[in-house]
């Protein structure tokens, strides 16, 4: 499977970001791809993941990107340490409102959050939502957003293709799977023919994720003297 071929996601953080000369943080970095990619020239990029077999991975990356074992709940970072704090498709795997409470804490009073989440009913989440149901967590990572202590300035979706070279490619995709399950291949067949309808042996598969990227600045309080 390829997920995002053409870097999508990456130039929309960049456009929104305007990273030159920042030092960044990423809180849920998985493999580090992308990580890789936004780290270059960049002041100093700090990547932290809990996976530690991500983490272990993503080590492996090479170029400016520094890879951590963390949460983003509990950040090991002092205040104000951060130009830009980024979160790609991990707010949700997390306490939401915990994790944007920290990003505010270790966020320069100038700075920028970016945050990119899938939508629960995106056609790619709906094949997650088989095996784990992740839309409430995705409900309350909006919810936590939008009721944070920052400002939304920016708002956009746009889609990210997800190509698979045949069935077979489709039903070797964990789809969050915590374990083997003999009833997958059907269960994602059936829902595969809700969208696309009949699929051919050895037919290439196209899916799209629905993404929503937010920007985010401190809130600023007007002060009476």
């Amino acid at each position: 499977m390829i997920y995002d071929k053409d870097n999508l996601q990456l130039s929309m953080i960049q456009d929104l970001a305007a990273t030159d000369g920042c030092n960044i943080l990423e809180i849920g970095c998985g493999e580090g791809r992308l990580s890789a990619m936004l780290a270059r020239d960049i002041r100093r990029y700090i990547a932290i993941d809990p996976d530690t077999e991500a983490v272990a991975r993503a080590r492996q990356q090479t170029g400016n990107a520094e890879f951590f074992i963390g949460s983003g709940e509990t950040l090991p970072f002092g205040d104000t340490s951060f130009d830009r704090v980024i979160f790609i498709l991990s707010l949700h795997h997390q306490n939401s409102r915990q994790a944007l409470m920290e990003a505010h804490r270790v966020l320069n009073p100038s700075g920028r959050v970016i945050i990119l989440e899938p939508s629960a009913d995106g056609e790619f989440q709906q094949f997650f939502h088989l095996f784990h149901d992740e839309t409430d967590a995705l409900t309350s990572a909006v919810h936590a957003i939008r009721h944070s202590q920052f400002d939304l300035t920016h708002h956009e979706v746009f889609a990210v293709p997800a190509d698979f070279d045949d069935l077979a490619d489709l039903y070797q995709y964990p789809f969050g799977q915590d374990s083997a399950d003999e009833t997958a291949p059907a269960r994602i067949f059936a829902k595969l023919q809700q969208f696309k309808g009949g699929i051919k042996e050895g037919q290439r598969i196209q899916l799209f994720d629905t993404i929503h990227i937010y920007s985010l600045v401190k809130r600023q309080i007007d002060r009476k003297f």
